[in-house]
């Protein structure tokens, strides 16, 4: 597979193959990813009324589909840039079955919607339809596009199947869809011979995670108007924003600056750690959502696990993305976050132990963490830095 790094165009024209005047490629991604974070909010809001683990369960196989899609709509955004009115009209159908089966997802979490499935497996189709687009406009797309579309359209024949099969038929044909979406990108050539951009790459991950943390907000906001501001915990708020925060700085420290580095292993590794980057950001949002409301009320002490479990997915997340740039300062700060990571189920048996409903003290104690975290990556970095400034010297 062939990475490439040259820098971003300048002066770009507005539209590639398309009419003058239409919305650019920029323009198509921004409302394409802006689409999936509402789906997301819509699914977080419902799992907050309904926090079961069947729903759980339910709601994360949503969004692993969802993000999966994304993800290779993305992918053939970054190969082929070239839009005309037809792929335009496709990605806007696949934005509007987004909404759709993301209302019904999340419309009867008891019994599961017989809809989703369906829904997602037509979106599916679309992105095959897109593919096939592609490679009709640009044969070099031939070798990337024509073994996707097999292997998408039998993975939307599964998961699309699966309520006729039984009700909880999504826990085996929906991850088993998922491989075979996944499956072409283990080939030797992955690509089909075609370069990827990694700065485009780097800036629709990146994109994608600012929105996803801004979802966060979102999130806090909309449970917050079900209680007057006597309910509210501003402690809990301000906490909440600073672990957040913690968590975009820590992101945009290097991830992005990176990159995937170079090889098949590296490229997918890469791109697939951001799944459970953003579904532990989506728990973030719930588990802040919950601590933040959560003043003068009894809560159960398994409430401090919605905020400190997805916080560890998280640095999880983020010690992979650091190994995978290499650079000499990874491994040091690579062991800071998994270091934070222990940290994190520490401290929430001690808040749980001294009271098991109080969620703003540990709220400001992971928040008191992630700036120790990111205190001590940028301190390990502007060392290492100097030190190689030094031998250049």
């Amino acid at each position: 597979m062939t990475v490439s790094s040259d820098p971003p165009p300048q002066n770009a024209p507005s539209t590639i193959a398309g009419l003058v005047g239409a919305p650019g490629p920029i323009a198509l991604e921004l409302f394409y990813d802006l689409i999936f974070v509402a789906s997301v909010v819509v699914l977080s809001d419902s799992y907050s009324h309904h926090p079961t683990a069947h729903n759980l369960i339910w709601l994360i196989s949503v969004f692993a589909v969802i993000w999966l899609i994304w993800m290779q709509t993305s992918l053939l955004f970054n190969l082929d840039r070239e839009q005309n009115n037809l792929m335009r009209s496709l990605v806007l159908g696949q934005m509007l079955l987004i909404v759709l089966l993301s209302i019904s997802a999340a419309d009867d979490l008891e019994t599961h919607s017989k809809f989703v499935g369906p829904l997602l497996g037509l979106t599916l189709l679309l992105v095959s339809a897109m593919l096939a687009v592609s490679a009709r406009g640009n044969p070099k797309m031939a070798g990337y596009t024509r073994i996707r579309i097999r292997y998408f359209v039998l993975a939307a024949a599964l998961i699309a199947c699966s309520p006729v099969v039984g009700e909880n038929a999504y826990l085996v044909l929906w991850p088993l869809g998922f491989l075979i979406v996944l499956a072409p990108s283990l080939r030797s050539d992955p690509l089909g011979g075609q370069t990827i951009k990694t700065h485009h790459l780097v800036e629709r991950f990146g994109a994608f995670t600012v929105i996803m943390l801004g979802e966060t907000f979102v999130k806090t906001a909309l449970t917050a108007t079900e209680y007057d501001m006597k309910g509210l915990s501003v402690i809990s708020l301000l906490a909440n924003f600073v672990i957040v925060f913690a968590i975009w700085w820590l992101y945009f420290s290097n991830a992005p600056s990176v990159g995937p580095t170079a090889g098949r292993g590296g490229h997918n590794t890469w791109m697939l750690t951001h799944l459970p980057l953003h579904l532990s950001i989506v728990g973030v949002a719930v588990g802040a959502a919950l601590a933040t409301n959560s003043f003068g009320k009894e809560v159960p002490s398994s409430a401090a696990l919605y905020l400190s479990l997805p916080l560890c997915g998280v640095l999880v997340s983020m010690v992979i993305l650091e190994l995978l740039s290499g650079q000499a300062h990874s491994k040091r700060v690579a062991g800071i976050f998994a270091a934070a990571c222990i940290c994190v189920p520490v401290a929430t048996f001690a808040t749980v132990s001294i009271s098991s409903n109080e969620l703003r003290g540990l709220s400001v104690l992971l928040a008191a963490l992630m700036v120790s975290t990111v205190i001590g990556s940028n301190s390990v970095r502007s060392k290492v830095a100097k030190q190689a400034e030094g031998t250049r010297t």
